[in-house]
């Protein structure tokens, strides 16, 4: 490998570089590639900015919720200028305006870029011309591409099948990777009565809290001793936000606790005994994956990535999608298991997430596809 060798990492937020991906830019850094990150400024940039090995470049016009032609053409033009200036020998781009902007933009300076499709987001989940024109602009942007990576089955498949990308330009990533020394099995607790549901996860309506309210509302009438927990940022911008105050309202009435927003999410894990996640589509869902690799039992909707990550009956359950009274039926049945099979649901989490999903194994493979392309 040439010691010159430029790798850029392109996303629409410090924050998502930081939670995700700052494991492989460290690696590669190490490896002796120059690595850039192309990202808004926000709270989490000052994690990663001093990092030796990596340069830091701002984006101004990378608005993640506008919808402007204008905007969007400001973004398309700061990228070209930056991919012009810095010649990179890869770029991985994240998130759709990335995909779509950047990657017209590599093209246009002829740089070669693999598209990361870490979700389809909203612009799939509504229908109308939002989707429509989300396909057109997709459609453009990933024949541009070396390569376009989802992290489940399901997602790549729409994209096969609504024709935006051809199937021998498609990869499975499987995931963004785990790290099983920081999120590491507690020792088992001795047999209890009493047993604690955590849901990790931004405060949105997609995410499945209001399933996860009312599932913990009827176990609570039926007299069984459990706690349920929400651990996740208020995301008031978000056009599906729920608002505080029905979280409050929650609290009030004893159905859940609202336990804020950490960057330490090991000890939240560490004393829960189940994580549950009943969201109706995720990439691959890092709340699970982080809770399986501490040994705990899961319960996810039967949906696109979260079935990905359980294994029904093995290491959790899967419920219907968007049914409350579902829910509760699986956390009633992980509830009545035997101290025993809980254990042993929660230690083939643990088996799967170092098989399968370690960043060690993610970092394995985007140095190989480097080097396809670099080296």
């Amino acid at each position: 490998m040439a010691p010159s060798q430029r790798i850029v990492f392109v996303a629409n937020t410090s924050w998502s570089i930081y939670k995700f991906r700052l494991y492989v830019i460290r690696k590669l850094v190490e490896k002796g590639f120059d690595v850039y990150v192309l990202a808004p400024r926000d709270p989490y940039t000052d994690r990663f900015e001093k990092l030796p090995g990596l340069t830091y470049i701002p984006l101004s016009h990378f608005n993640a919720r506008s919808i402007s032609p204008v905007e969007d053409l400001r973004l398309y033009r700061e990228l070209l200028s930056h991919y012009r200036a810095l010649r990179p020998d890869l770029i991985f781009h994240f998130t759709i305006k990335a995909n779509i902007f950047g990657s017209l933009a590599a093209a246009k300076a002829g740089v070669p870029a693999i598209s990361v499709i870490t979700g389809l987001g909203y612009a799939f989940a509504a229908k109308g011309w939002l989707q429509s024109v989300a396909g057109v602009l997709y459609r453009r942007a990933l024949r541009q591409t070396k390569e376009v990576w989802f992290l489940n089955e399901d997602d790549r498949r729409v994209f096969i099948s609504r024709r935006l990308v051809p199937e021998s330009k498609t990869f499975i990533l499987p995931g963004e990777g785990v790290d099983t020394d920081t999120f590491f099995p507690a020792p088992y607790p001795p047999e209890k009565k009493d047993v604690t549901f955590l849901l990790v996860a931004r405060v949105i309506r997609h995410k499945g809290i209001y399933e996860f309210a009312a599932a913990a509302d009827q176990l609570i009438r039926q007299g069984l001793p459990i706690r349920c927990q929400l651990l996740g940022i208020s995301d008031a911008n978000n056009p599906v936000a729920i608002p505080m105050e029905e979280v409050a309202g929650w609290e009030q009435n004893k159905i859940l606790t609202y336990l804020g927003y950490t960057d330490d999410v090991p000890p939240f894990i560490e004393q829960a005994d189940c994580i549950v996640l009943p969201s109706w589509r995720e990439g691959l869902p890092l709340s699970l994956l982080e809770g399986a690799s501490m040994a705990k039992a899961l319960i996810a909707a039967d949906t696109p990535g979260c079935r990905s990550v359980v294994d029904d009956g093995k290491n959790g359950f899967l419920c219907r999608e968007k049914d409350g009274p579902d829910l509760a039926r699986k956390m009633t049945a992980y509830y009545r298991l035997g101290a025993s099979d809980k254990r042993q649901m929660g230690l083939n989490g643990r088996e799967k997430v170092l098989r399968e999903f370690t960043c060690e194994r993610i970092f394995g493979i985007y140095l190989q596809k480097i080097c396809t392309y670099c080296c």
